[in-house]
């Protein structure tokens, strides 16, 4: 096996969650190699590469879920529901409200600084 071969196997495996011995184990080479190699900037773009990819589907696929759980809230605030389930669907909803503006106002404004904005407006 290659060595740069090695070194985005080895990736894969310690950015799932291995350790650099775990890693080198599965991939039949030396712990030697494999800690030498986690030392270079190659492997540790790697690794923060193939997180990053793990993380963006993560969130991918919770934003299909969230769009799915405001629809089923939606549903539930119908009419043809008991009181008692239309207000706790409206309490979900209202309690998500303010953290999902905020956090979406601050993305826009990170979005914002990293695009070079030369002047930010401040919510209050």
């Amino acid at each position: 096996m290659k060595k740069p071969k090695q070194l985005e196997i080895l990736a894969v495996h310690v950015a799932g969650g291995k350790t650099i011995r775990q890693a080198a184990a599965i991939v039949g080479c030396s712990e030697a190699t494999a800690y030498g190699f986690s030392s270079s900037d190659e492997f540790k773009q790697a690794v923060s590469r193939l997180r990053s990819e793990a993380v963006n589907s993560a969130v991918g696929s919770l934003s299909d879920a969230a769009t799915e759980a405001v629809d089923t809230l939606r549903i539930l605030l119908g009419a043809a529901n008991e009181p008692n389930v239309r207000l706790n669907a409206a309490k979900a909803i209202l309690a998500n409200l303010g953290p999902i503006s905020e956090a979406n106002e601050l993305r826009n404004r990170i979005d914002a600084i990293e695009h070079g904005a030369t002047h930010l407006k401040v919510a209050r």
